[in-house]
């Protein structure tokens, strides 16, 4: 699939190839930062996360998506993380967990701080599955899925599960930012 896609890109005039680099171990990666780490993230190295670095767009929005349906129906615990041995977590204790073990990235665990220096601010209207989702200015945090839904800690259902986020319904009301991780 991945010479389709690199042949996809080439044939589209996209992407220039030095001569037989399609027949190499190329692999054609795209990111919204152009590689960089986003604001507020260090990487940890001393876990091995679903998705590495150098990973696509495409791989890393599923392995965020994955990690944090792995955790639907986890309760809501306020201050608790499962990376400290805890059971349960709170919103934001649960989106560093995701995308720790999702993409190996060091987030702090506070939801004002994830709001004011994590991740790169983008307009609401570019939301992509994976992006941080900030609430009330860091008074709650999720993880926009795609189709108008986000999944998060809490938010009223207390614990991990879906929520919408589409026009008009009380998390779009009170949406305040939207932060790419990747």
């Amino acid at each position: 699939m991945l010479k389709k896609a690199v042949i996809s890109v080439v044939s589209l005039g996209l992407l220039t190839l030095a001569p037989g680099m399609v027949n190499s171990s190329f692999a054609a990666t795209t990111t919204g930062l152009n590689g960089a780490l986003p604001s507020g993230v260090r990487m940890d190295t001393s876990i091995r996360p679903l998705a590495s670095r150098n990973a696509s767009e495409q791989a890393k929005e599923a392995a965020v998506l994955k990690v944090a349906q792995s955790k639907l129906g986890t309760p809501y615990v306020w201050g608790h993380n499962e990376d400290r041995g805890q059971f349960g977590f709170d919103c934001s204790n649960y989106t560093a967990y995701v995308y720790r073990h999702a993409l190996g990235y060091k987030i702090s665990g506070a939801s004002r701080v994830q709001a004011s220096s994590v991740g790169k601010p983008v307009p609401k209207s570019q939301v992509k599955p994976g992006d941080l989702l900030i609430f009330d200015n860091g008074g709650h945090t999720g993880i926009y899925a795609g189709n108008n839904r986000m999944i998060e800690e809490g938010g009223g259902l207390g614990k991990v599960g879906y929520l919408s986020v589409a026009p008009g319904s009380y998390w779009n009301k009170h949406l305040t930012a939207v932060k790419r991780m990747f």
